[in-house]
């Protein structure tokens, strides 16, 4: 019951957009990219257990974190960066659930017998059918119940892909070599992405930013140890699931002559063929259980990192309780994500771009995550009782480099046209140096953010040590800790002034 708790987690990342982006991976790259899903799975578990530690250790999201580090302004009550990365948060789910909502609809258009009733009524009605039920689970305030039962859909969606990737079968010598990482060359079905646009897509659909805040809200009231074991469980099955999805679509494409643009009816087809009706439907169910366990917890994600970013933390002058998101808020949140990504499937958008479109942007906005999260986890005021370890740093700051090269090299590459102006050099054609020229800066990116997180702002460091009220796993920070409220005013002062002078 543990595990199938943590599944959710797992849940809400294997959505409609990781079936659509792996599938569609598979059949346009084969199985060229599976490195890029065990680097997004690293990733991902060094962002969940991250954040779970430091809301175990210090006491506060990472929303919090965050409103403490940059200081409480008077005009607006939360930072302005909290603010601007609330709305960006908000930004990058609300793309997320318009992808929900078009793979919901695909997997819709995937049970037998619905290709015979009328695509735009079906259409339509089943976005409103999604909509209706998303909200009434969040009114109802089940959502833990249906989470649990999601996850439990989402493994028998692992036997099923099992299942057909064996009988479809597949090169093992080729998968062991899609883990060696590499860039193919560009796909020559019609309408193929970019292999920089699908690596980060990969990435962005596995390792989802807003995983932490709903991670370390999971991780309240648990023990580290069962935190970690439940991220990993729950990271594995991610990866385990992604896989099959891949080599089940690189499969199915192999089989198909004249194979024009990616169609997710091609996985469908693939699995009717083996498993007939029977095996459809069941892919189908699961599809559309993805969609809505995502649907879901997007809305909830959103609510939670807004509540941790621009919530100011105060307690409840009548119930003693610390403030949390007002009713209002979250149902505006709630109504506007679910209305939007309504109306943008209701009107026909192409739904396989809607979801590229989603995926690229969260990958784009995966690295503010991380370094957020960087930023707080290396602060001894957060984490002084329980520091981590210096593997875990490396580690974590070797991965968000990675993903700012990938998002340098998309936005490069999407604004080739213009530098090719500037510097007289065809960079839509010259793979290596467009690489070359991301890795350089996400490279400096990385140490222009180490440097500002370390010396480059005054106010980050220069806390007011006599009123920190963080507390450990166990409340039992030590008293000559940089976060405790012991400090007098003045050695509090001493100690920013030293370190300002150091910088």
């Amino acid at each position: 019951m543990s595990l199938l708790y943590w599944s959710m987690l797992a849940a809400c990342t294997v959505g409609p957009g990781t079936v659509v982006t792996c599938a569609r991976s598979g059949v346009e790259y084969q199985l060229h990219l599976a490195w890029s899903l065990i680097f997004a799975s690293i990733l991902a578990y060094t962002l969940q257990e991250g954040g779970a530690r430091l809301t175990l250790v210090s006491g506060k999201t990472l929303g919090q974190c965050l409103q403490k580090k940059f200081g409480i302004t008077s005009s607006l009550g939360a930072p302005r960066a909290c603010w601007a990365f609330s709305f960006a948060v908000y930004i990058g789910n609300l793309l997320y659930q318009c992808n929900n909502f078009a793979g919901g609809i695909d997997a819709v258009f995937a049970i037998p017998g619905m290709e015979n009733l009328n695509p735009d009524g079906v259409r339509v009605a089943g976005c409103f059918i999604y909509g209706a039920l998303v909200l009434a689970i969040l009114y109802m305030d089940k959502v833990d119940v249906i989470g649990i039962g999601l996850g439990v859909v989402m493994m028998a969606m692992i036997g099923l892909f099992l299942a057909a990737a064996t009988t479809v079968g597949f090169s093992g010598s080729d998968l062991l070599l899609g883990f060696i990482p590499t860039v193919p060359h560009m796909s020559s079905l019609p309408h193929a992405a970019a292999p920089c646009e699908m690596i980060l897509s990969l990435v962005g659909t596995t390792a989802i930013g807003f995983n932490i805040f709903l991670g370390g809200s999971m991780a309240v009231g648990k023990e580290l140890n069962a935190c970690r074991r439940g991220i990993a469980f729950s990271t594995v099955s991610t990866l385990i699931v992604s896989l099959l999805i891949m080599v089940v679509g690189s499969s199915s494409a192999r089989r198909v002559p004249d194979l024009g643009s990616f169609n997710i009816g091609l996985l469908a087809d693939s699995i009717q063929e083996y498993f007939g009706k029977p095996g459809t439907f069941a892919f189908a169910l699961g599809f559309i259980a993805a969609a809505l366990s995502s649907m879901l917890t997007v809305v909830i994600g959103s609510a939670l990192c807004a509540e941790g970013l621009i919530v100011t933390e105060r307690q409840d002058p009548h119930t003693g309780k610390k403030a949390k998101l007002p009713r209002r808020g979250f149902w505006s949140i709630a109504f506007s994500m679910v209305a939007i990504a309504m109306m943008t499937i209701v009107l026909n958008a192409p739904r396989p771009s809607v979801i590229l479109v989603a995926q690229l942007f969260n990958g784009i906005l995966l690295p503010f995550y991380s370094l957020a999260l960087l930023l707080c986890i290396t602060d001894p005021q957060f984490m002084s009782s329980s520091p981590p370890k210096r593997w875990s740093i490396l580690a974590l700051v070797a991965s968000v480099t990675v993903t700012l090269i990938l998002a340098w090299r998309v936005i490069l590459e999407h604004g080739a046209i213009l530098l090719s102006v500037i510097i007289g050099v065809n960079l839509h054609e010259d793979r290596q140096l467009l690489l070359f020229i991301a890795a350089v800066l996400g490279l400096l990116s990385m140490v222009a953010f180490w440097t500002f997180a370390r010396c480059g702002q005054k106010d980050i460091f220069a806390h007011d040590f006599s009123s920190d009220e963080g507390s450990s796993v166990s409340g039992t920070i030590s008293g000559t800790s940089i976060g405790n409220a012991t400090e007098s005013e003045g050695e509090g002062k001493m100690l920013r002034e030293k370190h300002v002078d150091q910088c």
